[in-house]
């Protein structure tokens, strides 16, 4: 009942707003009035806006993510498979010099910007099938809890657009609005996309050297350390109040969770600086302890359960 009940209230949400045209909206209206230079014109927005209809089934996608859904093990088994495992390992191989460079341009592991790439978009075969601009003026407007992210994310891709000569009725990406290899929202498009190649543009939807750069780019802009763990695993008994429940920039060192009586690498930086975190599963919880470079992989996703799903898709990735 409870499912019917959520399924007519949001046809109703977007019923509220009969059949006129996002270019027909007053919100539509007040946004282009705040959002600045957009590259085109208003009116042609505004022709664009008219020619796109709203797209109310992505809402139950982004409110159903797997992240928010599934118990660690459930979402494991479902991203952290053999068989993307095995396809990285080959991706890894047949992109084996660009993606030495930028690993050592940038200090990110080739397996790590592999293994992102595999979560994102299946090595880049699954880049999006949905008309982003669809998406994003329905989520713009008809997601209220999430609007205003999502009308700066619409404002970005007529700007990105504009500036790319690209069609913004024919641009194909995510539920989300995120395009290329690494699915990229417009907004990172902007602040962290590189040009790979040496082509002297930005091209995430055709050029797998820009890809490969911009994600590891993002990273490196958040932090990422050279050569420190990904993630440790924890095998001892830990006090629940040691966990942290959401990923955090700042920790404790290895030295002082040595003395709590977890077991750290011998070789490992003991001044570096470490959070615990719990993954849940039938049973007991799993702990592992994640320092800068997990936390520079939360920053692309948020979700904890993500993040462990990239490290453990490129240890197998990377192993011999």
């Amino acid at each position: 009942m409870r499912k019917i009940v959520l399924s007519w209230l949001i046809v109703g949400l977007f019923s509220a707003h009969g059949y006129a045209g996002f270019d027909q909206r007053d919100d539509v209206a007040k946004w282009l009035d705040e959002a600045g230079d957009v590259g085109f014109t208003r009116a042609e927005v505004l022709q664009y806006l008219s020619q796109t209809k709203a797209k109310p089934s992505i809402v139950p996608i982004l409110r159903n993510a797997p992240e928010s859904k599934l118990l660690w093990r459930g979402y494991q088994q479902r991203l952290v498979t053999p068989s993307r495992i095995n396809l990285g390992r080959k991706f890894l191989e047949q992109h084996a010099t660009q993606l030495n460079l930028v690993a050592q341009e940038t200090g990110v592991d080739a397996a790590i910007i592999a293994a992102i790439a595999g979560i994102e978009s299946n090595y880049g075969n699954n880049m999006g099938k949905h008309l982003a601009l669809r998406v994003l003026a329905t989520l713009s407007f008809d997601y209220p809890r999430r609007s205003q992210f999502y009308q700066r994310q619409l404002a970005e891709f007529f700007r990105l657009s504009h500036s790319q000569g690209l069609d913004p009725m024919l641009v194909k990406g995510s539920a989300a609005g995120a395009v290329g290899m690494g699915q990229f929202i417009p907004t990172s498009y902007r602040d962290f996309a590189l040009d790979g190649d040496g082509d002297g543009r930005i091209d995430l939807f055709h050029s797998e050297a820009d890809n490969f750069a911009s994600i590891a780019n993002y990273l490196a802009r958040h932090g990422w350390q050279a050569n420190e763990p990904w993630l440790l695993e924890v095998d001892t008994k830990v006090d629940p109040v040691w966990v942290s429940k959401k990923a955090k920039r700042q920790g404790i060192t290895l030295e002082q969770w040595q003395r709590r009586g977890i077991l750290v690498p011998e070789l490992a930086d003991k001044m570096r600086e470490f959070n615990l975190y719990a993954f849940s599963t039938e049973n007991e919880a799993e702990h592992r302890l994640g320092g800068a470079n997990f936390y520079a992989i939360t920053r692309y996703n948020h979700s904890l359960w993500y993040s462990r799903a990239v490290v453990e898709i490129a240890q197998g990735i990377a192993k011999p």
